[in-house]
Order: structure tokens, then C-alpha cells, then sequence
């Protein structure tokens, strides 16, 4: 039998292969909690004063999320900070019945640690949600991807719902696998844009977005589903069918065929992602930031990605009436 190679005592149930370590499963929770700590530390992703929002997505990605920083609020290791839980509707047949199907236990798992949690919905937000604006610009003769859709639009959802709440920072749950599949994703792209911006905070789309922050960033997928799953947090059960049809679906595949042969080739694309990025903010001429000519919000284009996509759908009158009276209403 194989003794845990840090505690020493317990049998070893997990080999964590880029590393050849051996744990027991009570040093690899452990360990997955202290990386999650000393990521927020070393780059104070959340300081005294910040009021957090976690984005629930009702996957145990997120749902790990939650638990790991409802327990940092117990052991008085994040002083002086609020957290929200929320989790955004976006009015498609996945968010509106698997994803509102967690909504109760989300609740109970937020209240366990003195958490409020939120559900908000695009169609209060905007007006339509996203399957209708997804018709309209069908009919229009535009097939826009339902992950464009929902990833242009849940940005702008989050800094509106935030900047209305007062949230300081928003908390997503990327893992590793995540990150890496981004920075793979926009090399194979030559994206050298979206690179320059990739990094814990930033956005390549929208610049005067609240800070949002990765806890999870160093921590690899099939860790975090162990952590689910023995800590009673449940696994996907249905996943969203719009992802089997979005470009990077295929990439995890392909980085877990090349984990095989090279174990630490996750961590080894986000560290040079990181790198990248930070050779490429000094030597390139960063975008003016203009603002956009219908809606008025910071961008690098002359009109917004939500207002092209409104546009485009012969909606944007009806969205930029909603938001104006969102404005009157804060």
C-alpha cells in the first residue's frame, strides 16, 4: 500500500502526474484550497473592502468556487469582505431548465456560509432574451453562435446588475484546463489582441468592465471534480448543447491527448500566456478607447459589440429605450 506523500500517514488515493506526487484525498482538498488561497494572495485578487460576486453557473466548477471561498468567510481568511452569489438567466432551454433547476440548492449552499444569492435575467436587463435575440437576427439573415450571444451580452449584464449592486470584483470559476484552451485558442487564431489583454483582470472587448477574477486559474478540471464530488457538490448532468458547435469545444480533447505525453502542458501554455501577454502590453500600441455612438459605453470600436448584435437584429432602439430606463430606475 502507498503511504500519502505529504502527510505521511494516510493511504494515497490520487497521483497528481505533472508533479509525482502521491496524496491522500483529505492532502489533495488541502492542497486545492491552499493553491486557491495563495493565487488570491499573491495577487490580491480580493483585499479588505471588496465586495465580491460570484458567478454561478450551476456547474461545480463554480459551485467549488463558492464552497472553497464560503469557507475562507468562516476562517476569517478573507477580512472585511462581502460576498454575493449570482447566477444570470439568459433565457435559452439550457439556463432557463437545467441551470434554474440548481437554483434552490445554490441557495441552500450560499446561505450555509451567510451568503446571499441572486438570480437576474437577461430579459429584465435588456428586453429579450437570448434566444429571441438570437431569431431576430436570424431572420436578418445572421447566424450568430448562441455562446457569442450569451458571452457578449453576459459581460455587459454583469457590469450593469454590478455597477447597480456596488460590486468591486467578480469572481469567476476558469480552471486551468479553461485557461489553457483560451491562451491555445487565440495562438491557433494569431490573436495577438485578445493576447495582450489575457490575464486575471482584463478583457479584450469591454475595458471599463469590473475587475474580474479567477480563483480557480491554477487548479486543473479533473481536481476540481474530485473535490465535487466528494465534498457533495453535484457534477454536470446535462451539458449545454450549444457547446458541441463552439470552436474551442474540441481543443480540451486535444490538450488532454497531449497531457498524456506532456503532463504539465496546461501549465506550461497559461505560464506562456501570461508571459506573452506581458511582452506584448509593452511593445504593442494599445487601442484608443472611444466610446460607443449608441449606447455610450467604453469600447474600441465605434460601436459596441451588444449595440452590433441589437443592430443587426433591428432591436436597438428596444434595447437602448430598456437601458434608459434601467438608468432611471438605479
Amino acid at each position: 500500500m502507498t503511504i500519502c506523500q505529504r502527510c505521511g500517514k494516510r493511504p494515497a488515493q490520487y497521483l497528481r502526474v505533472v508533479s509525482g506526487e502521491r496524496l491522500c484525498l483529505r492532502c489533495l482538498f488541502n492542497s486545492v484550497e491552499d493553491k486557491v488561497l495563495k493565487t488570491i494572495r499573491r495577487y490580491r485578487l480580493i483585499k479588505p473592502g471588496d465586495y465580491v460576486a460570484v458567478a454561478i453557473s450551476g456547474g461545480k466548477d463554480s459551485l467549488v468556487l463558492l464552497y472553497i471561498l464560503g469557507k475562507f468567510l468562516q476562517r476569517n481568511l478573507l477580512k472585511d469582505v462581502k460576498i454575493e452569489a449570482f447566477t444570470i438567466n439568459e433565457g435559452h432551454p439550457y439556463s432557463c431548465f437545467y441551470r434554474m433547476s440548481k437554483r434552490e440548492y445554490v441557495k441552500e449552499l450560499a446561505s450555509k456560509f451567510g451568503i446571499e444569492y441572486n438570480v437576474y435575467h437577461f430579459k429584465d436587463i435588456f428586453g429579450v432574451t437570448a434566444i429571441e435575440l438570437a431569431e431576430s437576427l436570424s431572420k436578418r439573415g445572421h447566424e450568430v453562435h448562441m455562446c457569442t450571444i450569451d458571452g457578449v451580452l453576459r459581460r455587459r449584464a454583469m457590469n450593469i446588475i454590478g455597477r447597480r449592486r456596488g460590486w468591486t470584483k467578480i469572481a469567476t470559476a476558469h480552471n486551468l484546463d479553461d485557461e489553457a484552451q483560451t491562451v491555445l485558442m487565440n495562438v491557433l487564431m494569431g490573436n495577438l489582441s485578445r493576447l495582450s489583454w489575457y490575464g486575471l483582470y482584463e478583457d479584450a472587448e469591454e475595458k471599463d468592465l469590473i475587475p474580474r477574477i479567477k480563483p480557480l486559474k491554477y487548479i486543473r478540471e479533473e481536481e476540481i471534480a474530485i473535490y465535487a464530488y466528494y465534498h457533495g457538490i453535484p457534477l454536470m448532468e446535462l451539458e449545454c448543447p450549444y457547446v458541441v458547435t463552439n470552436p474551442r469545444y474540441n481543443l480540451k480533447f486535444t490538450l488532454a491527448t497531449l497531457e498524456k505525453e506532456m503532463p504539465s502542458v496546461k501549465y506550461n501554455l497559461v505560464s506562456f500566456g501570461e508571459k506573452l501577454s506581458a511582452i506584448l502590453r509593452t511593445s504593442m500600441q494599445q487601442e484608443s478607447l472611444r466610446r460607443c455612438r449608441y449606447c455610450g459605453a467604453t469600447s474600441a470600436r465605434d460601436v459596441c459589440r451588444v449595440c452590433e448584435l441589437f443592430e443587426k437584429a433591428g432591436l436597438l432602439e428596444h434595447y437602448l429605450e430598456k437601458t434608459r430606463s434601467l438608468s432611471l430606475q438605479s
